[in-house]
């Protein structure tokens, strides 16, 4: 399995090409819903993990308490009381959307080269703390969408390989496993 390796002050990872593709796949996906999109991409209908992100659509462009699940935890409320709330989410939520953005958009870019090239190989020279970001991010959206708990993993288990939800949550649980090296990694641990 992939793991984050740091060589100094240099973190890198080595991905297979079927991993490249899963991760330009997620990241393009919670893209789109962030309010980026036009990637051109190709799914596969049948593919269980195409048809859970493609409940994933475009956010509005004015200001709002997000009405999608993913976006709401991406972008929580501050404030119970509406108006505060409103007026908090109207002064940092653009900047907060952007630096996600530009956080999925730097991981994309590098993790693209290896899928475009049809190849697994090494991403070298990462930011570690960007890189963090964006793995947290789609990790927390795979999350809502899947509905964790604590007992998720004993339901991943004991789901048959048949299941079509038994290769998203093998998805969600990778993205820990790159999560946890990489914080291993700055963490020293």
């Amino acid at each position: 399995m992939s793991a984050f390796a740091r060589d100094g002050e240099s973190y890198s990872l080595d991905l297979t090409i079927d991993e490249a593709h899963i991760l330009v796949n997620l990241v393009e996906q919670l893209l789109e819903l962030l309010g980026e999109g036009d990637f051109n991409h190709h799914y596969d209908e049948s593919d269980p993990l195409a048809q859970l992100m493609a409940q994933l659509k475009a956010a509005p462009d004015e200001v709002t308490v997000p009405e999608d699940p993913v976006l709401l935890r991406l972008l929580p409320s501050a404030y119970a009381d509406p108006e505060a709330a409103s007026d908090f989410r109207r002064y940092t939520e653009p900047t907060l959307r952007g630096k996600k953005k530009r956080s999925l958009l730097e991981v994309r870019g590098a993790v693209a080269i290896l899928a475009d090239a049809g190849r697994g190989g090494t991403i070298a020279d990462l930011d570690a703390e960007i890189w963090l970001m964006a793995m947290n991010d789609l990790r927390l959206a795979l999350s809502v969408r899947l509905e964790v708990h604590p007992e998720s993993f004993e339901i991943f288990e004991s789901l048959p390989e048949s299941d079509p939800q038994k290769a998203i949550y093998a998805v969600y649980f990778w993205l820990g496993w790159l999560q946890e090296s990489l914080l291993g990694l700055l963490t020293g641990g």
